[in-house]
Parts: C-alpha cells; sequence; structure tokens
C-alpha cells in the first residue's frame, strides 16, 4: 500500500525522539493508536510524536501498536466488524470506503471538521478521501499525501545538453530524454520497480493521463480494459521493458529509490522522502502531463476514531494535533510524506527542503482511489494482473505485446467486475 516510502532522515522533529513510551501520570486518559509502518524509525517517530502531543495534552497519554502492511487491512477490518480495535488508527486513503460501510466509524461532526479548520484547509484530493463515495459524512480527516514526481541526474542532462525545464514537460519529451540517455550509453536510464505493495498506484497516473479510469464514475463498472486505460497501463509497462532492466523491476519502490541515490541510473518517480537521501547532481520535476492532462496520483493516510472507543473527546483532540501545523510540520515531515494541510506546505521544514517545489507545484493536480466499499476488493482483483505484467517484462526484457496485454486486462476487468458485485 501507498504509506510506504523511501527514508526521509534529513527531516527532523521538532521533538526529542526517544524509544520509550511518554511519560504519564494517574489521571491520564490513555489512548490506544494502531499506525503503519512509515518512514525511516516507525516506532521512534511515532513516540516522539505521542511524547510532544503529552507535553501539550498532560491528561492524555497515547500508546501505539504498529501495524505491519500485509495484515493490516484484514486486521482493521476486523477490529471494526468485530467491535474492538483502538481508539484511533491510520487508514490508508483507499480503505475509507470500506471501514465507513461498518458502521463502525466516528462520524465527524460539522462543528469538529470546522475546529480543523474546516474542508478547505486540506488539500482537495486528501479532502476527497475524507468519507465514503457520495456519502455525506466525514469519517477519516486527511493526515498526509503520498505522490510521486521526476528524480533525475543533472549532470546527465546536462553532458547530453538536455533542458531539465523542457525535459519532462510531457509524456513525449520523458520519452525522448530517456531515449537520448538510452542512445548515449552512459548509464540505465529509468530505475522502475515492482511497488511496495500494490502497483495500482504506480499505474493509476498513466491510466488517468491517457483518459482511462480503474472504474466508472459512479463505481459500477470495472474500465481497465477500456481503449483509454489499456493505452495508460500500456505506456507504463513500455517504460519498463525498454528504458529499465530485469534487475530492477523486480525491487521495491523503496529499493529502487536507494539505488537512484547511489548513482544506478538516471531517472525515476518517487516521492518527497528521497530528497533526504540525494547528495550533488539531482533535480526534481514534476510529474509529466498525459494526453488527457497533468494528473498525479495522490495516496496517503487519513485518521479515524472507532465508535467502541470510550474516548471520543480525547481521540479527537489526538487527531486534531496530527492533523494540524505541529503534526504536518514533525511527523509528517519526518516520514518524508507531503502535508495533507495546505497551512503547512508553506513551514520552514518544507519549504527549506529544496526538492520540495515541484511536489507542491502538482498537488493541486493530485486524485484518489474512489472510496466506495468495493475499492480495496477492487484493487486486490487487479493487482495479480499488473503482476503478471510487469513477470512478462522481466522475462522477456521487453515490453509485453499489446494483443497479450488486452487479454489480460480483459480477464483482470471480469474479476474486478465480481469484487464489485461482491456484497460488502
Amino acid at each position: 500500500m501507498r504509506w510506504l516510502a523511501p527514508a526521509a532522515a534529513g527531516l527532523i522533529l521538532a521533538v526529542a525522539c526517544t524509544g520509550s513510551s511518554p511519560p504519564t501520570t494517574a489521571a491520564a486518559t490513555t489512548l490506544n493508536f494502531w499506525y503503519l509502518a512509515s518512514g525511516a524509525q516507525p516506532d521512534q517517530q511515532f513516540h516522539a510524536a505521542a511524547k510532544a502531543f503529552h507535553t501539550a495534552h498532560p491528561d492524555i497519554e497515547v500508546k501505539g501498536t504498529m501495524i505491519n502492511a500485509p495484515d493490516a487491512y484484514a486486521r482493521m477490518l476486523a477490529a471494526l466488524s468485530g467491535g474492538g480495535g483502538p481508539d484511533v488508527m491510520q487508514v490508508d486513503a483507499g480503505w475509507v470506503g470500506a471501514f465507513e460501510a461498518t458502521g463502525a466509524l466516528h462520524e465527524f461532526s460539522a462543528a469538529e471538521v470546522q475546529s480543523l479548520g474546516g474542508k478547505d484547509a486540506f488539500v482537495p484530493a486528501a479532502w476527497n478521501t475524507s468519507g465514503a463515495f457520495h456519502s455525506g459524512k466525514t469519517t477519516a480527516i486527511p493526515w498526509f499525501i503520498d505522490t510521486k514526481a521526476v528524480y533525475y541526474r543533472t549532470d546527465i542532462l546536462q553532458r547530453l545538453g538536455i533542458d531539465p525545464a523542457a525535459a519532462f514537460t510531457s509524456w513525449g519529451a520523458l520519452q525522448q530524454t530517456l531515449t537520448a540517455i538510452h542512445d548515449a550509453h552512459t548509464l540505465l536510464p529509468l530505475g522502475l520497480g515492482k511497488g511496495d505493495g500494490s502497483q495500482v498506484g504506480d499505474f493509476a497516473p498513466w491510466v488517468w493521463g491517457a483518459g482511462g479510469s480503474f472504474v466508472s464514475d459512479d463505481g459500477t463498472q470495472a474500465m481497465i480494459n477500456q481503449p483509454a486505460s489499456l493505452n495508460g497501463v500500456d505506456e507504463y509497462q513500455r517504460l519498463a521493458g525498454i528504458f529499465s532492466d530485469a534487475a530492477t523491476i523486480q525491487q521495491s519502490d523503496t529499493a529502487v529509490a536507494s539505488m537512484f541515490a547511489a548513482g544506478r541510473f538516471a531517472v525515476t518517480f518517487s516521492g518527497l522522502g528521497l530528497g533526504a537521501q540525494l547528495h550533488g547532481n539531482y533535480g526534481v520535476a514534476p510529474f509529466p502531463p498525459g494526453p488527457a492532462g497533468h494528473i498525479v496520483y495522490a495516496g496517503g493516510s487519513n485518521l479515524s476514531i472507532l465508535k467502541a472507543s470510550g474516548h471520543e473527546t480525547a481521540a479527537y483532540e489526538w487527531v486534531k494535533w496530527l492533523a494540524g501545523q505541529e503534526g504536518q510540520t514533525t511527523y509528517v515531515a519526518q516520514i518524508g510524506m507531503y502535508p495533507a494541510l495546505v497551512a503547512a506546505a508553506g513551514a520552514s521544514v518544507f519549504a527549506s527542503n529544496q526538492y520540495f517545489a515541484p511536489f507542491k507545484s502538482q498537488i493541486s493536480a493530485g486524485r484518489t482511489f474512489p472510496t466506495i466499499p468495493a475499492w480495496p476488493r477492487i484493487e486486490k482483483a487487479l493487482e495479480p494482473y499488473l503482476g503478471q505484467i510487469w513477470a512478462r517484462v522481466v522475462g522477456g526484457r521487453a515490453p509485453m505485446p499489446s494483443d497479450e496485454e488486452a487479454a489480460l486486462l480483459d480477464k483482470a476487468a471480469k474479476d474486478m467486475q465480481a469484487a464489485i458485485q461482491q456484497p460488502s
């Protein structure tokens, strides 16, 4: 899933980062918080944030449990369906619809939303994941955004006489840039991996940029096998087959980011956290627009309170702190993600990052997966087919032929449709 990111070691929390639980008093309310493994040292990052929050709210202590990626969705859904679980949990943006459908999430009141600054205080794409599709409810407050931009080697482009300002302005410009690097035989042009948990997010901006979609606007029809969607999938897998290599394609996105920082290739797509690993001849450009316009994937995580919590007032204070200016500029900054709170993007911790501006310039083009109850099932149904495309590229050391790709996505669409029609 999209909560994983390359280490952001260069961004340091404003509070001391310790490995021990924050201090408590006998009178303190204790909250249980489930969080996902984001950043280089997730446990220490949580403890530092909990300590800072407890300093501001001495009557509230937060105890955390890190939930590992492979088990996270099933474990959280089971907790919601069974009436148990924590007081607050970090929720992948794509899970909001499914979790809200259980009826086990706290609905944030208009007053609570306004106390957070109102919906306009958050990046629009992030706020679109605050409740289930067309439900009118707010059950998940945006916390951070996971989006990718183009990282490139400035020395390689300079050596080839390529203007960075024009090198990545469209899919065609990207192709020309990668071709020039390839023909110069100086360095592997592009580093692409198989994704950290799901490849769907990596394919998303290409599908959308081609004018395609995963599902129809009302969420009732699988669309991955339609011509525009097929074009988007094909564009991305051809980049892998032509400009990357088999060894890199089999790596996780996190590993690929580290390989890029070590100088293994000239261009990659990665999140804000990669910048902390870079020293020297590197630059960042916004994600390239496609034929249908400039659309970038904006995944990330939200924060939800469980109705079963006996401490909803205290839980709201924790959510408010995490989603507010202090939480965004400490916790979110350290894990290398883009802040969901608009005002936080102007904070010095982000503004002083030389790689931040391209991310900020593209965030208005962010798009998210639909928050429909069936989305986690749809994503799970599609993922193996994208994996098969990747495996074919690796095995053949070339892009998958178009006829094979179309047949595969027809099968994917059938499985996705079955997932849509399955009772929630």
